[in-house]
């Protein structure tokens, strides 16, 4: 498997935002990870990116820990920031630097693809930057993508570009973990559905088993969560 947490657990404090949560996922998938604010979907993120460690558990990518392999793992935070100054071009200087894996070329397809102007982010709006951000992270060949809320706060059609990116940039031979509130619009490309509620997981399907139960993944969100 590519993805194992088991029975992982982090607190800030007194809040416990993962509680003994174990979950197991294959390469080859898109999947949703879902849940209301709070349920620890952030966390669960920054854990396989390697930006925070487990307090108890263990946490594997490619069977080893995430700080080990980051250079296969591929993050977008949730408020993702870079130089006000930076460009297309300025970009490609920087990514390539940092990480061996940047594909230049498939960065400016999916510039392209996302309807992305050739300018700085100073001059970009808040979804041409979210765009921007998104191709940056899905121009990079790893194995892993992490993608915190990247449908958060744009317009619907900006949304639609986001998901066609998406699908287009599938591979056989990684994992594409997508946390997101708007369920609804992302429910189509995803092939499992796993849903978390205060720290753990509560149900993890294939959209192929929710389909066979004669429900959408929308539908097992309200049904679960609620």
């Amino acid at each position: 498997m590519l993805v194992e947490l088991q029975e992982v657990t982090r607190r800030f404090g007194a809040n416990v935002a993962v509680d003994g949560l174990s979950l197991v996922l294959p390469a080859g998938e898109v999947v949703g990870l879902l849940g209301t604010n709070g349920a620890g979907k952030s966390t669960t993120l920054k854990l396989l990116a390697g930006l925070l460690y487990p307090e108890a558990g263990e946490v594997r990518v490619e069977g080893k820990p995430p700080r080990r392999v980051r250079g296969r793992i591929a993050f977008l935070p949730e408020r993702g920031q870079l130089y006000e100054w930076l460009d297309a071009k300025g970009a490609v200087g920087l990514f390539t630097t940092l990480y061996p894996d940047f594909r230049p070329r498939r960065f400016y397809e999916l510039l392209e693809q996302l309807e992305v102007p050739q300018r700085s982010l100073s001059q970009m709006s808040k979804g041409q930057r979210a765009r921007f951000l998104l191709a940056a992270t899905l121009a990079r060949k790893v194995r892993l993508y992490l993608l915190d809320e990247p449908l958060g706060g744009v317009d619907l059609i900006t949304r639609d570009r986001i998901l066609a990116a998406l699908v287009s940039e599938w591979r056989e031979d990684a994992t594409y973990l997508l946390s997101t509130h708007e369920v609804a619009e992302a429910e189509g490309i995803f092939d499992r559905a796993v849903f978390m509620k205060e720290g753990r997981v509560v149900l993890s399907a294939s959209a192929e088993e929710l389909r066979e139960r004669g429900q959408s993944v929308a539908q097992a969100f309200r049904e679960v969560l609620a």
